[in-house]
């Protein structure tokens, strides 16, 4: 056996001890920045490391909600009542529903939001609604003051802003000819996500769907430059069911929504390499024999990986399938689904399927959702031949003089950043 002083005199091989810590949570890793200054700048500032401790502990990575809360303070005078937005709180919500304060690298805007979330990283926007362009005369959303977080690390880096105003399109003189004194709505839609698995290039897709055509607002953070790519109006019936583009394989995805008879979309994806669309069929729905019409379709976070649609009537069952192989139809399996009917401590009044979102969901059968009425995230944990059973919940605490609007985003806890 070795005396101590012998145990302190061997020193392992710097390759060995890498391995060892890539393999660490990031919780441990945090507590050893203080072994050495060789260490701290390691786990805090080298990207080579970040990136091989992200490859190699990506099956066991911790995944956090990130809640978003926007306070108003209302305040009643002679005059009215006035209400006055402050600025955001962020918290991470972890696997035990334990609730913890993050600490924003700089004082954030009011009306942030998050629009979109990959290893780690998140794309935070300043967001202004329904801006009039002059001449243009285009009612719509649009933002500006991007930037990419990690709320694990506190690394934080500014998107530079493009000569274009993001999330709007300029109108050509016979669009403004053909709506001349009119307001015409744009809705926008946005995603981000890592280029491929092998590459080090993220991108920022935001697309203002208007017209006969989209154009594609993509910024390179490898590039440091954004661009604007024309692409084909690809679902000329309706608009999509959310915003929020959902990440998987190289590819942003959205789901327009579906009436039985009338219109069946398609999943449409946009390659992040390519900077092209291309669409995929949603899998055959095995519910018609309930007679249920399932009118909503949404690309909620599968843990894992796989893309997975969620389907919904008005205000009762929901079904959620998973694409086992990207790119192949064949291989749509459905994993659950559940009443909502069954849960009414949990959804009663606000059973209709506009008063909830599913944040992410396992194939376990576990499902976190956002209550938006309530002001809730809850933990469902559903059974192929039983009830479901809401296993956590956890909710704004309510303040007076304040109401708190909130959001809430999947993250993973990840050392990961991108050249500045």
């Amino acid at each position: 056996m070795l005396t101590r002083k012998e145990q302190r005199d061997v020193h392992l091989p710097e390759h060995v001890v890498l391995n060892f810590l890539c393999r660490l949570p990031l919780k441990s890793l945090f507590r050893f920045t203080c072994v050495s200054k060789r260490w701290r700048s390691l786990i805090i500032s080298d990207p080579q490391f970040a990136n091989s401790h992200f490859q190699l502990a990506a099956s066991q990575l911790r995944r956090n909600v990130l809640i978003s809360t926007h306070p108003i303070l209302i305040s009643k005078g002679t005059l009215g009542t006035t209400h006055t937005m402050l600025s955001p709180r962020f918290h991470s919500l972890d696997d035990n529903f334990s609730v913890r304060s993050l600490t924003f690298p700089s004082e954030p805007n009011s009306d942030i939001v998050v629009m979109g979330s990959c290893n780690g990283l998140l794309v935070l926007g300043k967001f202004y609604r329904h801006a009039l362009v002059p001449l243009g005369q285009l009612y719509c959303d649009y933002y500006k003051t991007l930037g990419i977080w990690n709320p694990s690390t506190g690394f934080f880096r500014d998107i530079p802003s493009p000569s274009f105003q993001i999330g709007m399109i300029k109108l050509t003189d016979e669009e403004k000819e053909r709506h001349f004194g009119v307001y015409i709505m744009s809705c926008v839609y946005y995603g981000f996500g890592q280029v491929s698995a092998s590459s080090d290039d993220y991108k920022l897709v935001v697309i203002p769907n208007f017209g006969g055509f989209m154009e594609v607002q993509v910024f390179s953070v490898r590039a440091n430059c954004w661009k604007v790519v024309k692409a084909p109006y690809l679902s000329p019936y309706r608009l999509w069911s959310k915003q929020w583009g959902t990440y998987s394989n190289g590819a942003v995805h959205w789901v327009s929504h579906r009436e039985p008879g009338i219109f069946e979309p398609s999943v449409y994806a946009f390659d992040l390499a390519n900077e092209e669309f291309r669409e995929m069929p949603l899998p055959v729905l095995s519910h018609n024999e309930d007679g249920m019409k399932m009118t909503q379709v949404r690309t909620p976070v599968l843990v894992g990986g796989c893309l997975c649609v969620m389907f919904q009537d008005f205000d009762e069952c929901s079904e959620f399938w998973a694409m086992k192989e990207y790119g192949l139809p064949a291989s749509w399996v459905k994993l659950f689904r559940f009443n909502v009917r069954d849960l009414p401590d949990v959804f009663a009044p606000f059973f209709s399927c506009y008063y909830w979102d599913p944040i992410f969901i396992a194939e376990d059968g576990t499902v976190v959702i956002k209550l938006h009425k309530k002001k809730e995230l809850v933990r469902i944990k559903c059974h192929k031949e039983e009830k479901p059973v809401c296993t956590e919940r956890y909710g704004l605490e309510e303040v007076p003089g304040f109401k708190c609007l909130f959001d809430a985003s999947l993250y993973d806890e990840t050392l990961v950043s991108v050249p500045e």
